[in-house]
């Protein structure tokens, strides 16, 4: 019988280990399709809910905004001084 000691590490202590963004979002589709399919009796869906607003919420809370583009910042731009002109 082989002993193991707390000096040994687990094989893949080396990787790291983590969530993506997009694995979030996969979680939230996920239980919203389970939601759809009746997956979840009524007694759990409270618990079901709440997952999913923390999850939603936290994906809204991280999602980079889409950066304008420079003829979009320019054309905008014009727009307002035009505006401040009348």
């Amino acid at each position: 019988m082989k002993k193991e000691t707390k000096d040994q590490a687990p094989k893949d202590a080396g990787e790291m280990v983590g969530l993506a963004l997009q694995d979030i979002v996969l979680s939230a589709n996920i239980i919203d399709l389970a939601t759809q399919r009746g997956a979840f009796k009524a007694a759990e869906a409270g618990q079901v809910g709440a997952c999913f607003e923390k999850l939603v919420a936290f994906i809204k809370a991280n999602t980079p905004k889409p950066e304008e583009k420079p003829e979009d910042k320019a054309d905008a731009d014009a727009d307002a001084s035009s505006s401040d002109k009348s």
